[in-house]
């Protein structure tokens, strides 16, 4: 049984368990909901839709109404293959229904890993990146240093900043700012889950202060950091990094 589990994989993460989104937000990674024997119900800015599992792409607000039932929500970077793969099935609104197939990799796996390879085994993903793009990004991941990081990674991958950014925004379907503020919610999400006070976190996340962390994390995840905290440290026992 996966429900209540929380699981960080590599530029992805993912979710088993009853909905808790207080409040509707966007963010850089496309997102899968799936219900797991039932449909789910996401409020959209210009209506409701109910359906077995819908695919949410990158700034699309939405907030996914609380429910008795479980539900899957697997957050999936923009910067890898399957995303990619799974922004090419977005319509023109963002959004697209999961085919019963998408649905069936959750729904037949006993693992958030294992629905993830059976995902990648459907999809065909053939989206290549610029490859000094993929060498910013991983710069870019290891780079906690602050501000200027971006004009100092695009020097190092003979780029200007603007031109960087340029190329982020069209292959990424974000700005390369958006993407820097997911990866440091990644990072305090991870530093949550381990036991850290919110204080700690948003140090480990590379935020200004905790109410930096806050804003943000409402903003791109729909709950307040003390909400998040809750989730991640009551799922402990679940709790694993691929």
């Amino acid at each position: 049984m996966w429900d209540g589990s929380v699981t960080f994989g590599d530029s992805w993460a993912g979710y088993i368990g009853r909905t808790d989104q207080n409040s509707a937000h966007s963010h850089v990674a496309i997102q899968l909901c799936i219900g797991l024997g039932h449909d789910i119900t996401l409020e959209l800015p210009d209506r409701l839709l109910h359906a077995p599992g819908v695919v949410i792409g990158p700034n699309v607000e939405h907030r996914a109404l609380p429910g008795p039932h479980s539900v899957a929500f697997i957050y999936v970077s923009p910067d890898i293959a399957l995303g990619r793969a799974l922004n090419a099935l977005l319509d023109d609104d963002g959004i697209a229904l999961a085919s019963d197939a998408l649905i069936e990799c959750f729904r037949a796996a006993d693992s958030l890993p294992g629905a993830i390879e059976s995902l990648e085994r459907l999809l065909a993903i053939d989206a290549p990146m610029d490859q000094r793009l993929r060498k910013a990004l991983h710069l870019l991941r290891q780079d906690r240093s602050g501000p200027g990081c971006v004009t100092r990674v695009a020097h190092a991958v003979g780029l200007s900043g603007p031109r960087l950014r340029c190329v982020a925004t069209r292959q990424l379907g974000v700005s390369l700012s958006q993407w820097l503020i997911w990866h440091k919610l990644e990072r305090a999400s991870k530093s949550l889950a381990c036991g850290a006070t919110l204080s700690e976190a948003a140090v480990d996340g590379g935020f200004a202060d905790q109410a930096h962390l806050a804003r943000m994390m409402r903003r791109m995840i729909g709950m307040t950091p003390s909400a998040a905290a809750s989730v991640l440290r009551n799922t402990s026992v679940s709790f694993k990094t691929q």
